[in-house]
């Protein structure tokens, strides 16, 4: 396998991890703060498999997938910032604006890992 369909093994695990976040976090729009503790721990082991997996590897990419990255790295930071907010919604109007922030956040990073042709 050479590097660049090694790349993009890594990128399509890594929609896999996110499509599974979001299957399990957008269905639940009513408050359930008990249920944020598992989603910020999926997460960050999706944070953690970005990072070792697929940053801070010696695989060459391409300028585009560099921008690429930078912005994925930023998005699932700022997800974890929103996954913690919703942690501290206590109104129902809360939790959902907050959850939508958060569901908009993880569409944009799966659009991101799509497959390219």
């Amino acid at each position: 396998m050479n590097t660049s369909q090694n790349y993009a093994a890594l990128i399509s695990e890594l929609w896999q991890r996110l499509e599974a976040i979001q299957s399990e976090f957008a269905p639940c729009v009513e408050l359930a703060p008990d249920l944020v503790k598992d989603w910020q721990r999926s997460q960050e082991q999706v944070q953690i498999f970005f990072q070792s997996q697929i940053v801070n590897t010696v695989i060459e990419i391409t300028s585009q997938d560099l921008s690429l990255q930078v912005e994925i790295d930023k998005q699932l930071k700022m997800l974890g910032v929103d996954l913690t907010m919703l942690q501290t919604a206590r109104s129902s109007h809360t939790w959902q604006k907050r959850h939508q922030q958060a569901c908009d956040r993880l569409t944009r990073l799966h659009s991101y890992c799509k497959p390219r042709d």
